[in-house]
């Protein structure tokens, strides 16, 4: 599609014409937007709601929000059981394994964790990132290998964050939690129309290897739309993990079923490799936003860059200002090329860097960035290109008060494409997201160093009181798309689901890489009032027709009664669970 032509249908779409096929037959045209500002009640004018998220859900014993609504049932159920947030995390997590294959799991590169824990008042950060195999280096891999097969995969640090997190304050076994993810694995998924997209998107690289055609696609195919799943040798392989314990993954017989697999075709991961990988608890930074106490994980998550971005933000007038008028969206964009430019430089998981955080998240630099905006025209950075790829998000809340952000990947959709031998485990292609070759990059490829990730889970305090906790999947798109939600949350005082449903906007780059080059894009879901298309383009942004803008799940709890809520993003195929 042509940019002349992109812009004349998404005014049109924005003016009325895609939101008519959101509404119920033999109704009216739904009314135009006057003010931008989605305020609650009837959702019909909002695009994107022909997802199975619908409307914000409440509870008072749990809550659980995913990209899939198995896993959301598995960590409520769980909360009815009488399991906390955190038991409830670790079963949707183990239930995403099946269902949600794609993106996470066991083999899974890693993820970030925030969890608020009610009786001590206070938020703790686990850094569950993988890191390269020692074999590793310039000289022993391609970017070719970095994309998939077997020397894609770094250790997989996912699972172990599972574990840590349950030992420490969970209060249930790894066999309770992993109950309903076995019967699935055993029973059988259904495959959505997103499942067989996303598989279908996929099925070059699936189809090079034989032990991920031969579960995933049984009649020699990818699969359709109502056909079924089953992962028998998954459900096995949890089933011995919950008998013997966490550490066989990483120290017996399935570290040594795995590592044999990858030799036997090629790949460098070694039984050393596993056996001396340890997940990290980290101290939070934080940040305050529009009277908002915000927590996020340390590099090499993108905390950093989201905070710097919310910090830049926070200095002009948002209260007065149309959070779907040209003027937000323009200088929403150019505070996150800034705050996205420094993240290109500094961030990184090795922890021999050096790296300005106190600096970047201060208030004095967030002002000096301010005075970089032109509020009349884009600007452009030069810098490498930034990877674009998905990941999956899940938050939870129980009736004690704790709440649990947590993103985790496979990095690309499933991972290397590689299941481990007879073992149902899809395996990540770490190296694509967590490194790069080009010598004297901050995240250039070394053996034995703890990957990058973009993930950035978010809790939100106000008063002293749990009010959120929200994460995204979506590569580069995450920290805007949490950011977006978090000032609709607090800016405009939007209920959890319209926050994740309503229409954003992201910078990004042709091609699928994000955001700092001079080519860099606009994308802008239709929604926004029509006049916003045109005013960008005379700014100077390029609006190209969106692509992926990343899928956000979030959990909210008021502070006066209790009550929790969830919301689930209806670009994915989740739904949030509460009871």
């Amino acid at each position: 599609m042509k940019r002349r032509d992109f812009l004349a249908t998404s005014a049109a779409a924005a003016a009325g014409s895609s939101l008519i096929a959101c509404r119920p037959p033999g109704t009216s045209a739904a009314p135009p937007v006057t003010s931008g500002q989605w305020g609650s009640g009837d959702y019909s004018h909002v695009p994107g709601l022909a997802g199975p998220a619908h409307g914000t859900v409440w509870g008072r014993t749990g809550v659980t929000a995913c990209s899939d609504y198995y896993a959301s049932l598995a960590g409520t159920m769980t909360m009815m059981r009488g399991g906390n947030a955190i038991d409830a995390l670790v079963a949707a997590c183990a239930t995403l394994n099946v269902s949600d294959p794609y993106m996470s799991g066991i083999g899974g590169f890693g993820g970030y964790m925030l969890i608020y824990l009610a009786e001590e008042n206070r938020v703790v950060g686990l850094d569950a990132l993988g890191r390269s195999p020692a074999a590793s280096s310039p000289a022993t891999m391609t970017l070719d290998d970095f994309a998939m097969g077997y020397k894609a995969p770094i250790v997989p640090g996912a699972f172990k964050g599972w574990a840590a997190a349950l030992e420490r304050y969970g209060t249930m076994s790894l066999g309770d939690v992993f109950e309903p993810a076995i019967q699935l694995a055993e029973d059988g998924f259904v495959i959505s129309k997103f499942d067989e997209r996303y598989t279908q998107s996929s099925a070059d690289k699936l189809s090079r290897y034989p032990s991920t055609t031969r579960v995933f696609f049984p009649n020699g195919r990818p699969p359709r739309m109502g056909e079924i799943i089953r992962q028998p040798e998954l459900a096995a392989s949890m089933r011995h993990l919950a008998r013997v314990g966490a550490d066989d993954l990483y120290k017996g017989e399935l570290a040594d079923r795995i590592v044999a697999f990858l030799a036997e075709n090629g790949g460098h991961m070694t039984k050393a490799d596993l056996e001396g990988y340890e997940v990290e608890w980290r101290e939070p930074i934080t940040t305050t936003f529009q009277g908002h106490d915000l927590f996020a994980m340390p590099p090499g998550s993108c905390g950093m860059s989201m905070f710097q971005a919310l910090n830049i933000m926070d200095g002009f007038d948002l209260a007065n200002m149309d959070l779907y008028g040209s003027e937000f969206v323009h200088l929403w964009l150019e505070a996150f090329k800034l705050a996205l430019a420094d993240d290109d430089m500094y961030n990184t998981g090795k922890e021999d860097v050096e790296i300005p955080v106190d600096m970047i998240i201060s208030r004095g630099y967030a002002d000096e960035q301010r005075a970089r905006i032109d509020p009349a025209r884009v600007a452009s950075f030069s810098g490498a290109p930034l990877p674009f790829f998905g990941t999956t998000s899940l938050s939870t809340a129980d009736r004690r008060g704790n709440a649990v952000a947590f993103t985790q990947s496979l990095v690309n959709g499933y991972g290397s494409g590689v299941i481990a031998g007879d073992t149902g485990i899809f395996l990540n292609n770490g190296h694509m997201f967590g490194f790069v070759l080009e010598e004297g990059h901050v995240n250039h490829l070394e053996g034995g160093k703890r990957a990058k990730g973009v993930m950035t889970p978010c809790i939100m305090m106000k008063d002293g009181d749990l009010f959120a906790a929200v994460g995204a999947q979506g590569g580069y798109t995450i920290p805007q798309t949490v950011g977006q939600v978090i000032t609709k949350l607090a800016v405009a005082g939007m209920d959890m689901q319209l926050a994740i449903a309503s229409p954003r906007m992201c910078v990004n780059r042709g091609g699928g890489r994000t955001p700092i080059p001079e080519d860099s894009v606009t994308y802008l879901e239709a929604g926004f009032p029509p006049e916003v298309y045109e005013e960008l383009a005379e700014r100077g942004h390029y609006l190209a027709e969106p692509g992926n803008l990343g899928g956000v799940q979030g959990v909210y709890r008021d502070a006066e009664t209790g009550a929790l809520a969830g919301g689930s993003d209806p670009r994915r195929d989740g739904h949030a669970i509460a009871w």
